[in-house]
């Protein structure tokens, strides 16, 4: 059969073995994984999230709140929601298919929803077919770079496989019917370490974003604007990391840590800081040497998260046991 100036198909040198293809697609993953976990993750994400799934039954619940707010979650947002498209906001679309390559998941639904807080969040019970929301106010006040970030961000979350954990905070954090069994299962010991690990859980997040950023600064800025706001059509504030770290000392009061011990996540100054280290990780620009600048000087990911332990733990006995 003739194919116009072809008298086989081009078809026929074209490999087209899934299995072969899975192969090489499950070796390039495991270049960054340590015990299967991805390399770039947050030691004390890790330490935590093995503490809680040793409570009795933990993950077993946390895995059904998971599924069944995934699905419920998919039918609110197609219903109510504009979901990204090649022809529907082309542009998150091709940043969450761009991400998810990145980090290894399944590609990604993105919804676009109206609301004027600066938000986005993820629904996944697995890393195939993860749902993720970003709000009008985020697509709003940040670049498309800064936006790839967030949604990096949010993919970091499917690729360590946060959301199963996170599912259950959501139900503390927001008081829903169904917490009273977990609260009888958790003590207070317990409750006090699940937001802790929330929060590591976003440090290992922001990590992802800024693997799958098109400019390094571009992750950093989103958590600056993430802490004072953004303003829209305005020129961008410069925040002076030197102050940031300043304004940080006055974080130690009583006051301070009884507000920030029940936090989800770490403050606005804490990821920036943190987020600024990564930015000298020499691993960072193992994922991506492309963005490496010569003459950079990089640090160990030991060094790396020695010092962000010190930025994002509330108390100061938390900030010693990190660093032993």
């Amino acid at each position: 059969m003739e194919y116009g100036y072809f008298t086989t198909s081009p078809l026929n040198s074209v490999r087209v073995n899934f299995g072969e293809y899975m192969s090489k697609m499950k070796a390039r993953d495991d270049i960054h994984r340590i015990n299967g976990i991805p390399d770039y993750a947050f030691p004390l994400d890790l330490k935590l999230r093995e503490q809680l799934r040793k409570i009795p039954f933990f993950y077993t619940i946390s895995k059904q709140i998971a599924v069944h707010a995934e699905a419920r979650a998919r039918q609110l947002e197609t219903a109510q929601s504009v979901m990204a498209s090649p022809t529907q906001f082309p542009d998150i679309f091709n940043m969450a298919r761009d991400c998810a390559k990145r980090l290894g998941i399944g590609a990604p639904n993105v919804y676009i929803t109206h609301d004027q807080a600066m938000n986005a969040y993820t629904y996944a019970s697995d890393t195939v077919t993860p749902t993720i929301v970003v709000t009008s106010g985020i697509v709003e006040r940040l670049t498309k770079g800064e936006l790839k970030c967030v949604i990096g961000h949010e993919c970091g979350h499917v690729h360590n496989e946060h959301i199963v954990y996170q599912s259950v905070c959501d139900v503390l954090a927001n008081l829903l019917s169904g917490s009273n069994a977990i609260i009888q299962l958790l003590s207070k010991t317990n409750i006090l370490l699940f937001y802790e690990w929330s929060r590591a859980a976003e440090v290992t997040s922001d990590r992802a974003g800024m693997i799958c950023a098109d400019n390094i600064q571009d992750a950093i800025n989103v958590n600056k604007k993430l802490a004072y706001g953004s303003f829209l059509n305005q020129e961008d504030v410069e925040i002076n990391i030197e102050e940031i770290r300043a304004q940080l000392n006055d974080l130690s009061t009583v006051a301070s840590v009884a507000t920030e011990i029940l936090q989800t996540h770490p403050s606005g100054i804490r990821r920036i800081l943190a987020s600024d280290e990564f930015s000298r990780c020499d691993l960072l620009y193992k994922w991506r040497p492309d963005l490496k600048k010569p003459g950079m000087k990089l640090q160990s990911k030991e060094e790396t998260d020695a010092a962000v332990s010190k930025y994002i733990a509330v108390l100061k006995e938390d900030r010693k046991e990190d660093n032993q």
